[in-house]
């Protein structure tokens, strides 16, 4: 009986000093520290006065290595071809596009008024901006059709 306290107890104690090593490393590191690695943006689209029936959903996924973006409409104009973006600032506030118009695949609309597309760029969206994805009526009428303030989750 001896030997098994006396050969458990360095063992304890091995586990006892492993264990403090972890807390002393986990508390070196801030977990807290910087954005997150990953972040996702999500905007209702709603219609601008002159497109009453068009309305959608639209979101980004940012992270170091760049974004994907998506845009899906509803009750557009069949057979359109809707450019979009996402844009720094507000709706009510617009700013500069993010990344190139080439990044940018036009919305499609199908004979059913529906349309989606994607978008991939190498900007990181941060946390400290506001942005917004716009929906345009063509690529010579930039009047708006669409617009959503993106919310990061």
């Amino acid at each position: 009986m001896d030997q098994t306290l006396a050969g458990g107890a360095p063992m304890t104690a091995r586990r006892a000093g492993l264990l403090v090593l972890c807390v002393i490393g986990a508390a070196c590191v801030d977990l807290n520290s910087g954005e997150p690695t990953v972040t996702l943006w999500e905007t209702q689209l709603e219609a601008e006065p002159d497109f009453p029936g068009v309305a959608g959903q639209a979101a980004a996924v940012s992270s170091a290595n760049g974004t994907e973006a998506g845009a899906a409409i509803r009750g557009a104009e069949p057979d359109a071809a809707h450019p979009w973006s996402v844009r720094l600032g507000s709706c009510a506030g617009p700013g500069d596009q993010i990344g190139a118009d080439d990044d940018y695949p036009e919305l499609e609309v199908s004979e059913a008024g529906r349309a989606e597309a994607n978008a991939r760029f190498g900007l990181t969206l941060s946390l400290e901006d506001a942005y917004h994805v716009e929906v345009r009526l063509s690529a010579s009428d930039r009047s708006r059709v669409a617009c959503g303030d993106l919310v990061a989750r």
